[in-house]
């Protein structure tokens, strides 16, 4: 009996480098799309190509899209804006409209989002959480969302699902490392006000809900993959310097980041509490729902 085939773009990212590992374990065959012609596997179910035509198989079974480059480096000049926006929304254009040269219909194709596509609350109160019902907004990280999902959505006759990530949480990459640094400094512990939300997952439950939306039937195409718990800026940092024995003493003003960052400081200073709703009600069970949980398990 063949192997299931998964096809995943940005296979050489952060994400797409442990989702291969992951449904290696779980005995799926792989196909790594990745521009860094240096990747090599000795897996024998793992192959790497930089081309989409360098495929010899029509039968691709499932389909990731991770692809597109990174939305915190580099100050969002207009040049940026347009290198995250082509970066996304070109390649995810390009992946189905091969798929359709191709007549290759996988059974599922999971498109990658981010919380980004609720933008921010205005009114920095954060009452309340968005679902995937909630309004995209007219700002640039919500309209760079929303132009990625729908190249994807482009193609109806595709079973396209599209993923809306928080901040993914892992031991070895990722943003974490960087979110630690100033509290394992006993620097810097609260940003601004620090009443703002961190919408984060562990990156264990992100493989595992993939896969979860891979091979399930669900009613909805769109799902905030996001932990249910609703965390402040100040309780990450609390629960993060517990876990590492820090005390941080110092609070670092709002304006030393919009000088800095300019419009890009809404990342750090701004955004939307967003819940799992579709996903919850699909039946997904988090391995990891608390930040205690999962800061223990990353950090301990």
């Amino acid at each position: 009996m063949q192997k299931e085939r998964v096809l995943i773009t940005g296979a050489s990212g952060f994400i797409g480098t442990r989702l291969i590992q992951y449904l290696l374990s779980k005995d799926y065959a792989v196909v790594g799309l990745s521009r860094q012609s240096t990747r090599l596997s000795n897996h024998p179910d793992m192959l790497w190509i930089q081309q989409l035509d360098e495929l010899k198989t029509d039968r691709i079974d499932y389909v990731i899209n991770l692809a597109g480059e990174s939305i915190g480096k580099g100050r969002w000049t207009e040049q940026r804006k347009q290198q995250l926006i082509q970066s996304r929304v070109e390649t995810t254009t390009n992946l189905y409209r091969y798929l359709e040269r191709r007549r290759i219909q996988p059974k599922c194709i999971i498109s990658g989002s981010a919380v980004g596509y609720y933008g921010i609350d205005a009114e920095e109160k954060w009452l309340n959480a968005c679902t995937e019902y909630s309004p995209y907004q007219l700002i640039f990280q919500s309209e760079l969302c929303q132009q990625w999902e729908a190249s994807a959505l482009q193609f109806p006759h595709q079973n396209t699902k599209i993923i809306r990530l928080g901040i993914v949480l892992s031991a070895k990459g990722g943003i974490l490392p960087q979110m630690l640094m100033p509290i394992r400094l006993n620097l810097v512990g609260k940003i601004g006000h620090g009443r703002q939300p961190v919408v984060w997952v562990h990156i264990q439950d992100v493989l595992s809900a993939i896969e979860f939306l891979m091979t399930k039937q669900t009613q909805s195409n769109v799902f905030n993959l996001t932990a249910p718990e609703r965390v402040t800026q100040v309780q990450f940092s609390i629960l993060a310097a517990q876990q590492l024995k820090k005390h941080p003493l110092l609070n670092m003003p709002a304006f030393v980041f919009k000088c800095i960052l300019g419009e890009q400081s809404q990342l750090v200073l701004n955004g939307q509490y967003v819940k799992p709703q579709a996903l919850t009600e699909a039946g997904f069970s988090f391995k990891y729902p608390t930040l205690k949980e999962a800061l223990a398990n990353l950090l301990g």
